[in-house]
This record gives C-alpha cells, sequence and structure tokens, in this order.
C-alpha cells in the first residue's frame, strides 16, 4: 500500500512527464515544402512598333510674307485689315508719290539733256570739231542717265504694296500718314492656295530617329514630314523641322501652337511587357520574372528599359522567347520562388496571404 502511494505521487507525475516531453523533442520533425505562390504570366512578346515623339510646335501657311515698300516715305492709304481676304495684284498700300515722282521726273530730264548732248557731239565729231573721246563720254552720260531713270521708276511701281497671290491678311503694323523707312513690314501676308506647314524643333537623338516622309498627327489632322534640317538651330540647340498638314479646320489660326505626335519607321524586334510586370524600377533599369516552359520555379531576371508606354514597356534587353513573364504576382515572389500559374483560371489573382505563405 505505502509504494502504490509512492507511485502516484505529484512528484513521480511531473517527472514521468517531463521524460515524454524530452523524447518528443528528439523525434525528428517531416519538413513541409512550401506551398507554391499563384501568379499569371504571358509569353514574351517581341515587337517592332517604334516610339511615338510626342513635342510641340506652331502651325502655320506654308507661304508667309511681311510686305513693305522698297523706298521711305509717308504712307497715304492702307486698304485692306487684319483678316480680308485678298486677291492677286490688288492694291494693298501706298506711298505719297509726290518726292518719288519728282525722281523720275528729274531722272528723264537729265536722260533728255544726255541724248541732246549726244546729239551735238555726234555732229562737231563728225566735222572734226569735237574728238573721240567727247563722244563716248557723251555716250556714257546716256547709259547713265538711262539707269537712273530705270532707278526711279522701279522705286515709284514699289511704293505700291499689291497682293503677290490670292491670300489673306495677317498683320497690319502701319497707318496713314505714318513716315516708314525703306524695308519696315507694313502688312503681314499669307497665301492660301499653298497649305500649312507645322514646325518645331527635335532633340538630336529624336532627329536621328525620323526620316522625311514619316507620318505625324498634328493635334486635329494628319501630316507628314516634308523637311528635316541638317543643322541644329544655335539658339534652342534643336533640329528644325516642317510638316505638311494637309487638312486645317477653319477654327485654326496662323502661328498657333499645336501638339504634335511624330511615328518613325518600324525598327528592330524588341521585348514589350506590360508595366506591371516590372519590379524595383530605377531610371533605366528594373526586374522581372521568368517561368521557363515546363518549369514551375520564377527566375529574377534585370532588364534595360527603353521606354514606357501606355501599352507597355519596351525592353533593351533580350528575353527568351520559350519562357513566360510574370504580369501579376511578381510582388511575392524572390528568385527561385515555386509558384503555379493561373493562365487558365479567370478571374483569380494572387493575395498578400498566399505571397506571405511562402515566407
Amino acid at each position: 500500500m505505502k509504494m502504490t502511494a509512492c507511485l502516484c505521487s505529484p512528484a513521480v507525475r511531473l517527472l514521468a512527464l517531463g521524460v515524454f516531453s524530452a523524447a518528443c523533442a528528439l523525434a525528428p520533425v517531416r519538413a513541409q515544402s512550401p506551398k507554391p505562390i499563384l501568379v499569371r504570366t504571358q509569353p514574351v512578346k517581341y515587337s517592332t512598333e517604334p516610339i511615338p515623339i510626342h513635342l510641340s510646335g506652331v502651325i502655320s501657311r506654308r507661304t508667309e510674307a511681311d510686305l513693305s515698300f522698297k523706298v521711305g516715305g509717308v504712307v497715304e492709304t492702307v486698304s485692306v485689315r487684319v483678316g480680308d481676304r485678298v486677291t492677286k495684284g490688288q492694291v494693298l498700300a501706298r506711298l505719297r508719290l509726290d518726292e518719288i515722282e519728282a525722281q523720275v521726273t528729274a531722272a528723264q530730264s537729265a536722260l533728255d539733256k544726255a541724248r541732246r548732248d549726244l546729239g551735238r557731239i555726234e555732229r562737231l565729231q563728225a566735222n572734226a570739231v569735237a574728238t573721240l573721246e567727247n563722244l563716248q563720254d557723251a555716250r556714257t552720260a546716256v547709259e547713265v542717265a538711262e539707269s537712273q531713270l530705270r532707278i526711279a521708276e522701279f522705286n515709284r511701281r514699289y511704293a505700291v504694296v499689291t497682293a503677290p497671290a490670292d491670300g489673306r491678311i495677317l498683320r497690319r503694323v502701319a497707318e496713314p500718314d505714318e513716315l516708314v523707312s525703306a524695308g519696315r513690314a507694313i502688312l503681314g501676308f499669307a497665301a492660301e492656295a499653298d497649305g500649312w506647314l507645322a514646325r518645331a524643333g527635335l532633340a538630336a537623338k529624336d532627329a536621328a530617329r525620323i526620316r522625311v516622309g514619316d507620318m505625324a498627327d498634328v493635334g486635329f489632322a494628319e501630316g507628314r514630314i516634308v523637311q528635316i534640317s541638317e543643322g541644329v538651330d544655335p539658339a534652342t540647340r534643336t533640329v528644325p523641322i516642317e510638316i505638311s498638314v494637309a487638312e486645317v479646320p477653319a477654327s485654326v489660326r496662323s502661328g498657333a501652337v499645336v501638339s504634335i505626335s511624330l511615328h518613325p519607321q518600324v525598327v528592330e524586334p524588341r521585348p514589350e511587357v506590360p508595366a506591371a510586370a516590372l519590379v524595383e524600377g530605377a531610371g533605366g533599369q528594373a526586374s522581372l520574372f521568368l517561368v521557363e516552359d515546363g518549369e514551375a520555379v520564377a527566375r529574377r531576371v534585370a532588364v534595360e528599359v527603353e521606354a514606357l508606354q501606355e501599352a507597355g514597356a519596351y525592353l533593351k534587353t533580350p528575353l527568351p522567347s520559350t519562357a513566360r513573364v510574370v504580369v501579376q504576382g511578381s510582388e511575392y515572389l524572390h528568385d527561385g520562388a515555386a509558384v503555379e500559374l493561373l493562365d487558365n483560371v479567370a478571374g483569380t489573382r494572387p493575395t498578400a496571404v498566399q505571397g506571405a505563405a511562402t515566407r
């Protein structure tokens, strides 16, 4: 009876429990494999689509000119206003011709006198009274007087500004009774029949990607590059280009600023991936995860990004065509992580819980 009480005492039971716990701790524990992370992938896609170039430019009519007088003087009339439509040969402005007409008259009188002198010298030379030198001087005087008359008549003709073609008046910068100098702009003119041009400046690296004939979107219409400068504008350090625009709405005004998108020609094939596939991007560097066909492991690959577009990212780094790019669930992955593809399961999206289960 005493021995039974001893075995059932609390101290004995506590000792037996400690021995059992130690034995359990020494028993081997079976390792569990990590649960695969659910991801969605898509095949590696190569694209030759060029990257558009977006910039701003100025649209204007192809032929625009500042009209002015050949000589200075006092403005007599300016018969047109800004926005007026004019026809070829229409008189737009004129100077007061008093001074110019006087110059023409003086030149004509000088020519008449030179011709009279020449006739007299010819008669004297025929009678051996005048020398050959006198005759040659008289003929030279006639030629000089004729030249002076042509100059005076030319200046009179260009003391009147006429429309060089059918078009519109863009600017009016002089008024009647105003004294203007020779060559000063009086009116801004644009020819209507020659169409419109959009002009812009490109960075040198972008200018190297385009060619004459490439398509362009000019805000409200389509256009085509018709001119690329061989030099750089010294003021802006950009390459000037011109884009021909076929149809321009009536609401567009010459000199307006427009947005332009240039579409270069196709490029060499390079990988195109969704932007969501990129992780830990910095500058032009980023990473993504690839899953080779027949494998269930994601491999991390460092890539160089050429450009980000709405459709996705273009890469400079080549990718194997046999691999698939992880487009959903990459935020839960690490290099060598086990994955399960959900490409054929609609509506399934990886969650943070699934990602945490493997960490």
